[in-house]
């Protein structure tokens, strides 16, 4: 079951791989954008029955795109999730790319808040969150209910 903290984490081990394989130039060019769209359509055949979107405005369901402090929004660069749906069992899966890891804790914060229960005007949860790095070397930082998670777990 994709539920499964071990299998959700084998499908995107692989998925990532085949990004390296397929798509290095991307990552070595800087492609964030190309990289996340790249990634999640390695993983859209992998999740039958959800909705795997890349940049996705859920604008009027929840409260993804608030403003932070320097009036950036917050909007994934990929999710798995089923579309129309806020429940926590909708929403598998909040991915942030980035092609190095100079700028992830920013990435990291958003993933968890919208893995934390959702407080103020959001009103959306997700189950998992993952940042993703890859240079100088692949790094994941899964996280679930707001903390960090460790990888085998």
């Amino acid at each position: 079951m994709i539920n499964e903290f071990g299998t959700l984490q084998r499908i995107i081990d692989d998925a990532i791989r085949r990004v390296v394989v397929n798509d290095d130039v991307l990552i070595k060019k800087g492609q964030e954008w190309a990289l996340s769209n790249k990634l999640g359509m390695y993983l859209f055949s992998c999740f039958p029955g959800w909705n795997v979107d890349c940049e996705y405005n859920r604008a009027g369901l929840g409260d993804e795109l608030k403003r932070n402090s320097v009036n950036k929004s917050k909007r994934p660069d990929i999710i798995i999730h089923k579309r129309g749906y806020l429940e926590r069992e909708n929403n598998l899966l909040w991915i942030e790319v980035k092609v190095d890891n100079s700028d992830t804790i920013n990435d990291i914060d958003k993933l968890k808040e919208f893995t934390s229960i959702p407080t103020g005007n959001r009103t959306i949860q997700y189950k998992y969150g993952l940042s993703i790095s890859f240079i100088p070397n692949i790094v994941l930082v899964w996280i679930e209910n707001g903390m960090e998670k460790a990888a085998n777990a």
